[in-house]
């Protein structure tokens, strides 16, 4: 990794993973209209931002002292350890007259923030952090907020970009909302 010397701090820092200025309003572009899709539930569309080998995962968090920190996997309990077949599934669930837990629907606000985009080995690949904060609001007077941090794994298909993995880890423990039917 080549490494330059910051003219304002004096300390060095990595410049070998860091994305072009045009690279990370690309990718902040991409997550903004995912986020939008979501809101406006066009699902159909969502799914067309996902690889055919998606790996959507959110693990359930435990909580640990911090000597006890470790890494989840895919072995533990998660609330979601879905592939795109899944997904699919969950969309079609929303589209069914018998969704009762969506009737009537819930609306969402999807906040992304704190976007950083790594270079990876890979040139078609991109590993990007991000914050997200999904405001859910259901039937007169029922509203939950849901902040997580999220992992992606990024891949170009045909010069789009595509989500090829997400990893979802929220700061809630224990969730308040009712049902969690919804994609963060």
């Amino acid at each position: 990794m080549s490494q330059t010397l910051s003219k304002t701090s004096g300390t060095k820092k990595n410049t070998a993973n860091h994305a072009s200025l045009e690279l990370i309003n690309e990718v902040q572009q991409f997550l903004y209209r995912e986020a939008r899709l979501l809101d406006a539930e066009q699902f159909r569309d969502w799914l067309g931002m996902l690889t055919e080998d998606i790996h959507y995962w959110m693990p359930y968090r435990y909580q640990r002292y911090r000597r006890n920190e470790k890494d989840p996997t895919i072995y533990e309990a998660s609330y979601f350890n879905d592939s795109l077949d899944d997904l699919d599934k969950r969309v079609r669930r929303t589209e069914m007259d018998t969704c009762r837990s969506e009737d009537p629907a819930s609306r969402f606000a999807h906040v992304i923030t704190n976007i950083e985009v790594e270079l990876t080995e890979n040139s078609d690949e991109l590993t990007v952090y991000s914050l997200t904060s999904v405001h859910r609001n259901m039937n007169e007077d029922d509203g939950h907020v849901m902040i997580g941090h999220r992992e992606d794994l990024l891949r170009r298909v045909n010069s789009e970009l595509k989500i090829a993995r997400r990893k979802i880890i929220l700061d809630q423990n224990i969730f308040t909302n009712k049902k969690l039917n919804t994609f963060l």
